[in-house]
């Protein structure tokens, strides 16, 4: 059993070796395509922060939740929600 698992590592392993020197000596296709990458890598710079607000917004809302449901208390309501109740079509 160890000898195949050996076998198959270093089958494995040269295929590895093999294809990373193939991609390591292919030239750039395009200036265009990194270009490209670039940018995007650009905006994703650009959005990360907002990401974390958004995700740190949604944690404090579940611990909020969790606190209001463990303490017993009534959940707060918003200051919109009875009036966007109210402005709700009811289906029969």
């Amino acid at each position: 059993m160890w000898v195949g698992v050996t076998l198959c590592m270093i089958v494995i392993f040269a295929f590895w070796l093999w294809s990373l020197t193939v991609l390591l000596t292919q030239a750039p296709q395009e200036s265009g395509d990194q270009e490209k990458l670039v940018q995007s890598l650009d905006q994703l710079k650009k959005d990360v922060p907002t990401l974390w607000q958004s995700l740190g917004a949604g944690i404090s809302n579940v611990f909020n939740t969790a606190q209001e449901d463990l303490g017993g208390g009534q959940p707060s309501a918003s200051p919109l929600s009875q009036p966007e109740l109210e402005r709700l079509p009811l289906s029969e």
